[in-house]
């Protein structure tokens, strides 16, 4: 294998809406656990969806709680299980049509590859187990590093882990702020994937 002579070493993509779609994530958090809500205490699941999507706005994103679903299954003393759960909707799993190819062609030119996502080790883990060979790494904020955003302190974490300098990253993500401004920040070069063609203005 040969290894383009630009200085890149690494290959950083986020995870949902990059690598895959989120529609599994969707079902899981306002389909599964409101279902199993409505269940429990006798609900229509509108009601239930109401309330449960009421306790995450309350517990909200900038707080580790909310990336956690143990934490959200004790809360709501429900029975079923993050596994069962997983499997339920394992049918919604969806990872692009473009990014296979796109992750041989770079392997075959001998860059590593990683996963930098805000989303918890368990979701990523399971999402992504058909293209899992061609990565090295799979870094969560939330998981790996308690912070609840990818922050430029996660991307250099990152870094530090791998031992490159920022300069020798390539990141592509679809957040305009954890994906594009905050590696940058840092001396990495990202990249903005659109896949749903919005309107950005720095």
């Amino acid at each position: 294998m040969t290894r383009v002579e630009n200085g890149i070493k690494v290959f950083s993509f986020d995870v949902d809406g990059t690598l895959v779609d989120q529609r599994f994530a969707d079902a899981v958090w306002l389909r599964g656990i409101p279902e199993a809500y409505a269940a429990k205490k006798g609900l229509s699941f509108e009601q239930a969806f109401e309330f449960v999507k009421s306790e995450y706005d309350k517990i909200g994103e900038h707080s580790i709680e909310w990336y956690r679903i143990d934490y959200w299954l004790q809360k709501f003393g429900l029975e079923v299980t993050r596994d069962e759960l997983f499997k339920r909707y394992k049918g919604k799993v969806k990872i692009y049509e473009d990014v296979r190819t796109v992750l041989e062609v770079l392997k075959e030119e001998g860059y590593e590859l990683i996963m930098s996502s805000n989303a918890a080790t368990e979701f990523v883990d399971f999402q992504t187990r058909p293209i899992r060979k061609f990565f090295s790494h799979a870094f969560s904020a939330t998981s790996d590093f308690g912070e609840v955003k990818k922050s430029h302190n996660f991307y250099a974490q990152v870094c530090e882990i791998l031992d490159v300098k920022p300069q020798a990253v390539v990141h592509i993500g679809d957040h305009w702020v954890f994906d594009f401004l905050n590696p940058r920040e840092i001396g990495i070069t990202a990249y903005f994937l659109d896949r749903y063609e919005t309107v950005k203005i720095e």
